[in-house]
C-alpha cells in the first residue's frame, strides 16, 4: 500500500517514522536513567554528570506528548505521560519555587545579611571582588578560594565595615576566609577528611537577638579523570555526613554556608538537606539561582554559563531565611555568590 502512495507523503511518513523512533529511544533512555538514578543515587562518574543536568534531560518532554497523541504514537504516549508526571517535580523545580514553610520569629532578633561567594583562588581583580561585596551588602561573607592578594584587599579596603576577619588565605584554591560585622570567634571544626578543597572553617557570631555558628566549607569537586571522579562522588558524600554531625553537635543555631560542588540533583545535597539543615534557596530563593559556571568553558568544551547551582546557604532551626538572591558578578569568578537575609525564628 506504501507504495501506491504519492511521493510527498511517502517521504512524510517515512521522516515521521524516523522522528519517533528517536523518540522512543530518548523516552526508553529516561525510563533506564530516573531508575538508575532512583536506585544508585550518584554512585558512577557518568551517573553523577547525568543527574547533574536533570532539567536540561527532560526539557525535551513535554513538547513530545501532544505530537504523539496527533501522530497517534501509542507507544510514545504511554512512556510520555507516565514519565511527566513522575519527573515534573524534577523538571519545574530549579525555575519555580514553591515555599510552604511557615516560621515565627524571635521580637528580639533583627534580619541579618549572609553571603557565600567562591572567588576564584587565580583572582587578581581585588576590585571587582570588594565591589561585589559592596553591592551585595551582607553582615557576614564566607569565601571560598581566598588568595593572598584578596585577603589584603580585604583588610584595606572593608576592614573598617567588617572589623572582624578570620582568614586563611593560600596560593590557588585552598584559601578561605569568613569576614563580619558582628564580632566573632573562631573554632575547631574538626570536620574529618583530608580532601576538603580548604579547612573547614567555624566560627560563632553574635548576630543581633542571638549567637549562631557559622561553619564555611569547600567539598571535593567531581573534576578530573573517571576513576578520580568516581572516588570524589563518595568523599564528597561523606564530606556532607561530617557537617550533619559537626551540625548536630552544635548548641547554637547553624548556618552552613559554601561551594558543595554539587547541584540540588545530588545526593550529596540531599544528605544535608534531609538531616537538620534546610536550604534557604528553596525557603525564599526567586527562581533558578545558578551560580556556576561563569567561564565559557569546561576543558575546552564551550557552554553556555550558569546552568547550574551548586554555591548553597543551609540553616538549622533558630533561623529562618527573609529573602535570598544571588549576587552580583565580579566578571572574573566561575561563581556568583549567594545571599540571604536570615533572622532568629523558627519553622512551625
Amino acid at each position: 500500500m506504501d507504495t501506491l502512495q504519492p511521493p510527498p507523503r511517502r517521504t512524510r511518513n517515512i521522516l515521521l517514522d524516523l522522528l519517533f523512533a528517536l523518540v522512543n529511544v530518548y523516552l526508553l533512555f529516561l525510563v533506564v536513567w530516573l531508575i538508575t538514578r532512583t536506585v544508585f543515587g550518584d554512585r558512577w562518574w557518568w551517573l553523577f554528570l547525568l543527574n547533574t543536568v536533570t532539567p536540561y534531560l527532560l526539557m525535551p518532554l513535554p513538547p513530545v506528548i501532544l505530537p504523539a497523541i496527533i501522530a497517534r504514537r501509542w507507544f510514545a504516549v504511554a512512556l510520555s505521560i507516565p514519565l511527566f508526571i513522575i519527573s515534573a517535580p524534577l523538571l519545574i523545580d530549579p525555575w519555580f519555587q514553591f515555599s510552604t514553610a511557615r516560621y515565627g520569629f524571635s521580637p528580639q532578633g533583627a534580619p541579618f545579611r549572609v553571603m557565600t561567594f567562591n572567588i576564584n583562588g587565580g583572582n587578581e581583580r581585588t576590585d571587582r571582588v570588594i565591589a561585589a561585596i559592596r553591592i551585595a551588602r551582607p553582615d557576614i561573607v564566607a569565601l571560598q578560594e581566598l588568595n593572598p592578594s584578596i585577603a589584603a584587599a580585604l583588610e584595606r579596603d572593608l576592614g573598617e565595615e567588617y572589623p572582624y576577619r578570620f582568614l586563611d588565605p593560600q596560593w590557588g584554591v585552598t584559601g578561605m576566609g569568613i569576614i563580619s560585622r558582628f564580632p566573632l570567634r573562631p573554632l575547631a571544626p574538626r570536620l574529618p577528611g583530608d580532601r576538603w578543597v580548604g579547612a573547614p572553617q567555624a566560627v560563632e557570631i553574635d548576630t543581633p537577638g542571638q549567637i549562631i555558628t557559622l561553619l564555611n566549607f569547600h567539598a571535593i569537586p567531581p573534576i578530573g579523570s573517571p576513576g578520580y571522579m568516581t572516588t570524589a562522588i563518595g568523599e564528597r558524600e561523606r564530606q556532607a555526613e561530617a557537617i550533619n554531625t559537626f551540625v548536630q553537635a552544635q548548641h547554637t543555631p547553624v548556618v552552613v554556608a559554601g561551594d558543595l560542588n554539587a547541584t540540588p540533583f545530588h545526593r550529596t545535597y540531599h544528605i544535608l538537606e534531609h538531616g537538620a539543615l534546610s536550604d534557604v534557596w528553596r525557603e525564599c530563593g526567586d527562581g533558578a539561582g545558578f551560580t556556576w559556571p561563569g567561564n565559557r568553558t569546561i576543558r575546552g568544551i564551550p557552554v553556555p554559563p550558569w546552568l547550574v547551582r551548586i554555591d548553597h546557604l543551609f540553616t538549622t532551626n533558630g533561623v529562618v531565611c527573609l529573602d535570598a538572591s544571588v549576587g552580583p558578578w565580579d566578571g572574573i569568578s566561575d561563581h556568583r555568590a549567594v545571599v540571604a537575609t536570615l533572622a532568629a525564628g523558627w519553622r512551625n
